[in-house]
């Protein structure tokens, strides 16, 4: 019996597909309309009952004219129009591509026209794309009319919305409409404090009055006109953190958001304190901030000849090749082993914690006989290391050796029982091309003229 049953459903089944594919629907009924004004394909089309005023104008443009962002063409350009440009640079490398306007930006998409019996309607389409108001998107009907007018007047509002920008005008709008438009305003937007300027005309200035939307929202409804600006403003302290960065020898690496006044210990414990191979001794701490400021001056020197740079200008130079802009002045190996009583500093928003993992090594550089890494040994001064990188070069020079301490940056002579620590780099320059015989040679011209100016005077004195 249930065998039975299933194969009579089995049966309708088969005969009920047979019959749809004997029998296939009729299409549904098309309408004829017609699309005037701004548009790049203008005539009549073809629509179905479900479809609105926007399926119209995409039905108008190109697939190209729906991208955003084209860039503004004011006119068509034929192929016999490039030819015959008389400015080279001007004409197109392609004379089969033709350039379009760039109508989506310039189309009045709030003041569109419908006209249906005889009857007129117009419609803001913005409304539908930004707020998705479908009755200003109405469906469209046989022998609809549709003109889409030029763009002409627009408001502008800035700031902190989700849309800002240029907004077209429309007679009646206010404060809270752009706002609307505009898709609403983003977090940490400032209420109390919205800016609107308001356009007096051709050569006369703007009038500014601020408004307090937040204790005063009747202040939406004030009336916008044709070149009014909008702006919403941010309150800066808005989620206001301070995030500080702890790489290297930490226990735990990472972001913290730290709490006010927080300092470089709280920060260490946040961290979990530092593991065992870590080299306080050289670590760093710097802020990202104000690493990344610009240095006009330092700008204006690497583009000059070293040659040409006045003395002070020079050791200048050098600093800032040597040294890290944004560095704390702070002893974190103090700040350690006094668990933050003493050296401890307040650190700041993007601030960088730097540990390196410890080296016990000293940095043999320049004119010896194998330059690199030596092992650290706590007597010795720099010689023995210059030693242990094979000894000097044939071209080195005797008043060229300095030390570069790794935790500061700075280039110290070297000295007799010099104290090195791990990190520290010694450097052996080589001999410059001035030979000592060019350089007597300059003294002595130098003095023979300062004596003929001397004697100059002396004669001219008598």
């Amino acid at each position: 019996m249930k065998t039975k049953y299933l194969c009579s459903i089995a049966f309708l089944l088969l005969l009920s597909l047979g019959f749809a594919m004997d029998f296939p629907l009729p299409e549904a009924p098309q309408l004829s309309i017609s699309i005037s004004g701004y548009v790049e394909l203008p005539g009549s089309y073809k629509v179905y009952p479900t479809d609105r005023i926007s399926d119209a104008l995409m039905m108008a443009q190109t697939p190209q004219e729906l991208k955003l962002g084209q860039s503004d063409i004011s006119s068509h350009e034929t192929g016999t129009e490039q030819q015959t440009n008389p400015i080279p640079g001007l004409r197109e490398e392609d004379t089969k591509r033709v350039k379009t306007r760039n109508y989506p930006k310039h189309q009045a998409l709030r003041h569109i026209r419908l006209t249906r019996g005889g009857k007129e309607e117009i419609y803001d389409l913005l409304r539908y794309y930004r707020l998705g108001d479908i009755s200003q998107n109405p469906l469209l009907r046989d022998g609809d009319l549709i003109h889409v007018p030029v763009l002409e007047h627009i408001v502008n509002i800035w700031g902190a919305v989700y849309f800002a920008g240029d907004v077209e005008y429309k007679v009646g709008d206010t404060v809270g409409t752009m706002m609307d438009l505009a898709l609403g305003v983003m977090p940490g937007a400032e209420l109390s404090a919205v800016r609107l300027s308001k356009y007096q005309g051709i050569g006369s200035p703007y009038t500014v009055q601020t408004l307090n939307l937040r204790d005063e929202p009747q202040h939406r409804e004030i009336e916008m006109h044709p070149g009014d600006w909008l702006m919403i403003p941010l309150n800066s302290r808005f989620q206001e953190k301070n995030v500080v960065s702890l790489n290297g020898g930490f226990l735990h690496q990472g972001w913290y958001v730290l709490a006010e006044n927080a300092t470089l210990w709280d920060a260490i414990q946040m961290a979990g304190g530092i593991i065992e191979n870590a080299d306080p001794e050289n670590a760093v701490v710097l802020n990202h901030d104000y690493n990344a400021e610009p240095d006009p001056e330092f700008e204006r020197l690497k583009l000059l000849d070293p040659s040409s740079m006045s003395p002070i200008e020079y050791a200048y130079f050098r600093n800032k090749l040597r040294q890290v802009k944004g560095k704390y002045s702070v002893d974190f190996a103090k700040v350690l082993r006094t668990e933050g009583k003493e050296g401890d500093i307040v650190l700041n928003n993007n601030d960088y914690i730097y540990l390196p993992h410890k080296l016990n090594m000293i940095r043999v550089s320049g004119q010896v006989k194998n330059p690199g890494l030596v092992p650290y040994k706590a007597d010795e001064d720099w010689r023995y290391y210059v030693q242990q990188a094979g000894g000097y070069a044939n071209n080195y020079s005797v008043t060229g050796i300095r030390l570069l301490r790794a935790s500061s940056g700075n280039w110290e002579k070297t000295k007799k029982n010099q104290p090195l620590k791990p990190g520290d780099m010694i450097f052996v320059s080589d001999k410059l091309d001035r030979s000592n015989w060019v350089d007597v040679r300059d003294i002595v011209g130098i003095l023979a003229g300062a004596v003929t100016i001397v004697l100059g005077v002396v004669n001219f004195a008598k």
